[in-house]
């Protein structure tokens, strides 16, 4: 049944030839294999440190992003509840002006809702502390000494600030205290509010994260002052790193997240992030190289022992293979089976003995192997079928020892180095004594192509589930909004806005009952129930319940609902929820905004009416119809046109556009009623706008003024009567001018010969007499000033002052005017500077007039000046009057307290004073004179405040040729 190939001598030839090929290619690929167990060895150490480092690195940048959002959050919390503290005591006026135990309470509830807050206090402006959140009555510590007090007291900034860590002086322990500057209505300093943060909060936080060995944690503020260290050491709070490297430190804080190995104290994998919100906060993580090599360097021994043992493996067996050889060799006979059938066969077909050394391959597979018929003689099974090894052939010896035929999936690699795909089929057969083992194989290409195909799509399909994954994680996470997932009455998703708005952790909340969020477990039932008969068909839950936050707190949500499977309630929903406390609250507030509204519109005396966008009567107030005799259902869907033909325009033009720049100024309005009587009214209308800044209504109000318009008629006939009689005083005082100052001369003259006779003080009863003579004389020139003042006045409001104009000079009535008042100069130790003018300031006046005005703006400016200061008279050239006259003038300026702005008009009117006089004095009457006076020389005299301080009055007059021209 079986031939042999070829004739015996041949064989035995060939047979020489491939084994001694084959010992030496068993040799070749000894050293080959050691070189590469060695090469391979070389490159995955290498490989699987740099990955150690690179896993490292990620896992430090993952590591300090979660610590930065932690401590963000935790600063974020903190500055919230400072916000309503800070608003509360700006309202009441500042930290002083507050209620201690009020205080108190408040401090005390909002420690309580955040847990990073040991305690809360305040400090007034003084520095001594006012208030606090755990204790009532507080010690009055000063604490106006720290650098946080300083900073807020010297710079007007609303800005949070974070102090480096310091010990309190009420319980004395460590706080990372947080401070905001309180400000007065007008903007001082109103005293400082503080929260002091515990270290303690943040180091249970990061026990909580099962670090590993080496790993060690610092908290930065932005200037490199450390904040929290972990583990923690009390002796490096506070200290600055960046002192160490300054340049280096700006550096790493300018890219904001940054990795390098650090030399200093054992070689060390730092991390350095900067907070990428406002806090100027900074993680810095050190992870020790020895700490995250050690595993590494573990699986680097184990991998030389097993290549060590690997290499002794392949020595023994190659030792082995070579005792084969020569064995081989010394058999002579070889038995060369064939069978046509089996060698035309269209299967690849080949016989080897128990050793796997090949006797016998067909056509097809001299074909498939591209091995030439010499040479397939010298392979073994094994050499084709590369993924059956020598330890895997024995196996299979075994197997077939029990005439149990026996088929799998192998490789089969030819010639070209090609591999193809096969399934083969073993069995063991007996011929002559001798056993061999048929193979056939089946080329299953195809099969593997396609198999291949339905993987990759597996794979891909694989992937877009994770991407879809990780996209749906990146939306939860960046939602505004709290999500939760349920499933069966338990908690078992949550993103961050969740954990922020119930003030649970991810891994706290996770796993406990969804009822554990509301009031009680009665009120989920009702909400539950109401849920699922909402979302079983498909549809979307919106409604409104009260939730519960860690602390019990309750809040007002909105909920929104949708089952994860439409009628499946195992398989749970997906809630989004959303804190609107805020907008009931608003909601509310509006209703009853709208409702005082109403009230305030129906109860006002005047009359309201509202308009549409068309000129549609809208709606009207109680007092319209009354005032008018309309009833309210006649009115609305009217125009206000048909109501009053002629002056509806008035009111509401056509274009109500026409509003919205039109000065907010009343018209005066004659309307009619409903019986045609037309009444006065002061109507003021005006445009509301909606969201797109288009009209959407206009309104007007009418206030009645029938009474008003008689009030007026009787002020205009009294004020008429009160201008006559005011005309009839003053021609009587000017009239009588003569007989009332010849009393006073009398008076002043008989006091001043009293004087001269009681001169004599050595006779006794001189004294009294003489101090006698001498208060009349001083109260009569005061009351004659007096009653100069006065009768000026009355002559010039009765056009009976005289002028005896000339050209003068300016300059020599002003050093008159100075000698006038020398006394009162030098009673207060002033000094008067008079400009000396380069030009010569002459013009057409009465000397006498204006040496009386100049006289009364130095009075008043001695008057305001301090002891010891200066006043100064300055000449003005090429002035221009308001009719456009040329003019010149001279200024009186003051260094005194100035005039308040409101005043500098209001002090020429009669009988009027500024407000920064304290102790009185004087009639009110000179600047008013002095007015009129200048006034009847065509000129001005206006009063202003220097930008140096004090006031100055200045006085032009026409020149000479301007009067000439105007005369």
């Amino acid at each position: 049944m079986l031939k042999l190939l070829r004739p015996q001598k041949l064989e035995k030839k060939a047979n020489h030839n491939t084994l001694r090929v084959l010992r030496i290619g068993l040799l070749a690929f000894y050293g080959v294999t050691v070189l590469l167990v060695l090469l391979t060895l070389t490159w995955i150490t290498i490989r699987d440190y740099h990955q150690t480092m690179q896993e490292a690195e990620k896992y430090n940048l993952s590591l300090a992003r979660s610590l930065d959002e932690n401590a963000t959050r935790a600063y974020v919390s903190t500055e919230q509840a400072m916000q309503n503290i800070i608003e509360d005591i700006e309202r009441q006026g500042g930290v002083e002006k507050s209620d201690e135990y009020v205080m108190h309470l408040l401090l005390k509830d909002k420690v309580r809702l955040t847990p990073q807050i040991r305690g809360i206090i305040t400090i007034a402006p003084d520095g001594v502390l006012h208030s606090h959140g755990l204790e009532y009555p507080v010690r009055k510590v000063t604490l106006s000494d720290r650098s946080y007090f300083s900073y807020h007291r010297d710079f007007d900034s609303n800005r949070q600030y974070i102090n480096e860590p310091i010990l309190s002086r009420t319980d004395g322990k460590w706080l990372l205290p947080i401070t905001r500057r309180i400000n007065l209505p007008n903007g001082e300093f109103g005293g400082v509010v503080l929260s002091g943060m515990e270290p303690a909060y943040f180091l249970k936080f990061y026990d909580s994260l099962q670090l590993p060995k080496g790993m060690q944690i610092e908290l930065l503020r932005s200037d490199g002052i450390i904040l929290v260290n972990y583990p923690f050491n009390e002796s490096k709070l506070g200290l600055n790193i960046r002192n160490n490297d300054s340049l280096f430190f700006e550096q790493l804080r300018l890219k904001r997240s940054s990795t390098f190995i650090q030399n200093e104290n054992g070689e060390k994998l730092v991390t350095f992030i900067v907070n990428q919100s406002d806090n100027p906060l900074i993680i810095r993580l050190s992870y020790d190289v020895d700490s995250i090599l050690a595993s590494f360097k573990s699986q680097t021994h184990i991998r030389i022992a097993l290549a060590t043992a690997l290499m002794l493996v392949i020595s023994i067996l190659t030792y082995i293979l070579m005792r084969q050889i020569r064995r081989a060799e010394e058999t002579e006979a070889r038995l060369h089976l064939t069978q046509f059938t089996v060698d035309e066969s269209p299967d690849l077909t080949l016989w080897c003995n128990e050793l796997g050394k090949i006797i016998y391959v067909n056509k097809s597979m001299v074909k498939q192997s591209a091995y030439e018929a010499d040479e397939i003689d010298q392979l073994n099974f094994t050499d084709l079928f590369t993924e059956t090894s020598q330890e895997e052939w024995q196996k299979l010896l075994l197997q077939l020892q029990e005439n149990k035929p026996i088929s799998f999936e192998g490789l089969l690699k030819n010639a070209l180095g090609k591999i193809t795909p096969i399934e083969v089929s073993l069995s063991r057969i007996q011929f002559q004594n001798q056993f061999y083992i048929c193979c056939t194989a089946r080329d299953i290409s195809a099969r593997r192509e396609a198999e291949q195909e339905l993987r990759r799509h597996r794979d891909h399909l694989q992937e877009m589930v994770m991407e879809r994954t990780a996209e749906i994680r990146t939306v939860l996470d960046a939602s505004p909004l709290a999500i939760m997932l349920s499933m069966r009455g338990v908690i078992r998703l949550v993103n961050p806005a969740f954990e922020l708005l119930f003030t649970y952790a991810a891994s706290d909340i996770i796993g406990l009952p969804t009822h554990h969020i509301f009031s009680s477990t009665e009120r989920f039932s009702e909400t539950s129930q109401v849920i699922w008969s909402k979302i079983a068909s498909g549809g979307v839950y919106r409604g409104e319940a009260e939730l519960y936050r860690r602390d019990h707190s309750p809040f007002w949500a909105m909920i929104y609902a949708k089952a994860l499977v439409p009628g499946d309630m195992s398989k749970g929903l997906i809630a989004v929820i959303e804190d609107i406390t805020s907008q009931r609250i608003a909601a509310q507030a509006l209703r009853q905004s709208e409702r005082l509204n109403r009230t305030i519109i129906d109860q006002t005396a005047d009359g309201f009416l509202l308009v549409d966008a068309g000129l549609r009567i809208c709606d009207v107030n109680r007092s319209f119809t009354r005032l008018l005799g309309f009833t309210r259902e006649n009115l609305i869907g009217r125009r206000p046109e048909e109501l009053w033909p002629d002056n509806s325009s008035c009111i509401f033009p056509s274009n109500l556009s026409e509003l919205i720049n039109k000065p907010q100024a009343p018209i005066d309005l004659e309307l009619s009623n409903a019986e045609g009587k037309t009444h006065p009214f002061l109507v003021n209308s005006g445009i509301v706008l909606d969201d797109q800044n288009s009209i959407e209504y206009a309104y007007a109000f009418f206030t009645d003024i029938t009474v008003l318009k008689k009030i007026e008629t009787h002020l205009v006939e009294a004020k008429e009567a009160a201008e006559s009689a005011n005309y009839a005083k003053s021609s009587f005082l000017a009239n009588m001018s003569h007989e009332l100052r010849t009393p006073m001369h009398a008076i002043l003259s008989f006091s001043e010969m009293g004087l001269g006779k009681t001169q004599n003080q050595d006779a006794p009863e001189n004294v009294n007499l003489y101090r006698y003579y001498e208060r009349i004389n001083a109260s009569g020139k005061r009351l004659l000033v007096l009653l100069n003042d006065l009768l000026d006045m009355s002559r010039l409001e009765a056009n009976k002052m005289t002028y005896d104009k000339a050209n003068y000079s300016l300059q020599l009535v002003a050093r008159l005017a100075s000698n006038e008042i020398s006394s009162l100069i030098n009673s207060k130790q002033l000094q008067l500077n008079i400009q000396e003018p380069e030009f010569e300031a002459t013009a057409s006046f009465d000397k006498a007039r204006l040496t009386q005005v100049l006289v009364n703006l130095l009075s008043n400016a001695i008057k305001f000046s301090p002891v010891g200061s200066l006043i100064d008279i300055h000449f003005i050239d090429n002035a221009i009057l308001t009719d456009g006259q040329t003019a010149i003038g001279v200024s009186v300026r003051d260094y005194g307290p100035g005039i308040p702005d409101e005043e500098l008009e209001y002090i020429f009117d009669k009988f009027i004073q500024s407000t920064r006089i304290r102790n009185g004095g004087g009639t009110g009457l000179g600047l008013a004179i002095s007015r009129q006076i200048i006034n009847d020389h065509q000129g001005q005299i206006v009063a202003a405040n220097h930008p140096d301080g004090g006031a100055i009055f200045t006085v032009l007059l026409p020149t000479a040729g301007s009067q000439n021209e105007e005369s």
